[in-house]
């Protein structure tokens, strides 16, 4: 029966060399000693408490627990509920639960690297397994073999694949992007779109919302591509399940902007207020009068949250009552759209930050491995090498390459009637307007503050773009020699 299948589509072998040579790749790059991993900024420990795991040698130094050295081995602890608030603490307990069973004394970060690996193994087998039919079999697996060959090099980068071994809620967001791309080009693929896949899809596009509070705003994004996915089929169970989804990335995404912790807010607004509109601004103290600040925090200009020894402190009563419990961010985003100039120069800023797909001051060896402190690993660093070194870092470059993109996009979704094909490039579509918010999000809600970081979300969606331009590449060549072909036969 196998054999039979293979026969009539060749993307299935194709999806089954591409899974298990992602998952080796990501078990050879990580898991095999010296284990790769990400170290610790100071995010770990509200992960950690609410998902029943601590830090094995709580007495070590600074140095040791933090920004210099990735951890293999951690111990557990109690779940707690409150604190830290995203769905990405539901794997990491459930790795948690597995390495009680493998190991009751010491959890080995090796366990969630390798739920990571098969959810990434299978996110990519599923992207190669709906990849577009060519006219012929021979056409079909090739255009599949560019495609795993330029998933592999891109996303199977080193600078994504050490996050696997590491707290940060980074992995999850991108392995649920993926597996959401994987799921709406299966869904506009398909003669008979499946609920299965469909549900695959809004638990996705739910993980990358929920995983962070900067990502709740796309979970909006993606339920205009589930309002899309309405007219796939006629039939009423088809309309309540989509309509079911729908509802629930919108209540889900609400949710978690809602329920965000206070503190929480407190640390985004001063980061946006402080280490965003009055950083390097010109005129400090017009745009505090704009704001409504006092004007004896202006020596906060330019701190962030987290510094210590500012002019008055960030936990200070008066400070939230005068400007953090005042004003919100819709108040930083209105400044923004008053100042065109100025948010310009903030995405200047976000466009020399966006060629970072890993933190570089974050080391990925454990310190027994005896590498010198903040070591990073380039095995397999090709593309995240390329993109720093080569990459524009302007943000008018940016502009063009993502008007371009929709513009090629209109074209195509204008060019055809079929409902499917026209899914297809809102999907893409989605994925472009799901990178700029990606962009926007972090300068509006948390500054200037580790923007590195912080637009990860824009290198996935921007990678993924970047592969949808090469395939298109690919299947213009491969439609133009079979017409030929036809013509010369």
């Amino acid at each position: 029966m196998f054999r039979e299948r293979t026969k009539r589509d060749v993307r299935v072998v194709a999806a089954w060399i591409a899974g298990i040579a992602a998952g080796a790749l990501a078990i050879g790059l990580t898991m095999i000693p010296p284990i790769i991993g990400v170290a610790d900024n100071g995010d770990f420990g509200r992960v950690l408490s609410v998902a029943g795991l601590a830090v094995l040698h709580p007495k070590q130094t600074y140095e040791q627990l933090y920004f210099n050295y990735a951890h293999q081995n951690f111990g557990y602890d109690g779940f707690r509920i409150g604190g830290y608030v995203s769905t990405h603490v539901i794997l990491v307990a459930v790795a948690g639960l597995i390495g009680r069973i493998l190991n009751g004394e010491i959890f080995d970060i090796r366990v969630l690297g390798a739920c990571y690996t098969v959810l990434y193994a299978g996110a990519i087998a599923l992207l190669v397994r709906h990849a577009p039919k060519a006219e012929h079999r021979a056409s079909t697996f090739i255009a599949t073999t560019v495609l795993a060959a330029a998933l592999l090099f891109v996303f199977g980068d080193i600078g994504y694949t050490a996050y696997f071994q590491s707290f940060f809620g980074e992995p999850y967001a991108l392995i649920a992007m993926l597996l959401l791309g994987a799921s709406a080009l299966g869904l506009a693929s398909s003669p008979e779109p499946s609920g299965k896949l469909f549900a695959l899809f809004v638990i996705a596009a739910l993980a990358v919302a929920t995983s962070k509070i900067q990502n709740a705003p796309l979970g909006f994004v993606f339920a205009l591509l589930a309002w899309r996915m309405l007219g796939l089929r006629s039939d009423r169970r088809w309309k309540r399940q989509a309509g079911a989804g729908l509802a629930v990335l919108i209540v889900g995404s609400a949710l978690m902007i809602v329920v965000a912790p206070d503190r929480l807010k407190h640390t985004n607004l001063y980061q946006s207020i402080f280490f965003g509109v009055l950083k390097d601004s010109p005129h400090v103290a017009a745009d505090m009068r704009e704001l409504g600040i006092p004007e004896k925090y202006v020596g906060l200009a330019g701190t962030n949250y987290f510094q210590k020894d500012t002019a008055i402190p960030q936990n200070n009563p008066d400070l939230h009552r005068e400007v953090l419990e005042k004003l919100s961010h819709k108040d930083i985003a209105l400044y923004y759209v008053r100042h065109p100039v100025r948010f310009i120069q903030k995405l200047d800023r976000a466009a020399d930050n966006a060629v970072f797909i890993r933190p570089y001051y974050l080391g990925n060896y454990d310190e027994s491995a005896g590498k010198p402190p903040r070591s990073i690993s380039y095995t397999f660093s090709g593309w995240s090498e390329f993109k720093l070194n080569y990459m524009p870092r302007s943000s008018g470059w940016y502009i063009c390459l993502f008007v371009a993109y929709d513009i090629v996009l209109l074209l195509l979704w204008l060019s055809t009637r079929s409902r499917r094909l026209r899914l297809a490039a809102e999907t893409f579509a989605v994925v472009n307007l799901a990178g700029i918010f990606a962009c926007i999000v972090p300068l509006i809600g948390d500054g200037e503050a580790d923007l590195g970081k912080h637009l990860f979300m824009f290198n996935v969606c921007f990678d993924m773009m970047v592969i949808s331009v090469i395939m298109g590449a690919v299947y213009g060549v491969i439609k133009l020699v079979e017409r030929r072909g036809r013509i010369m036969g």
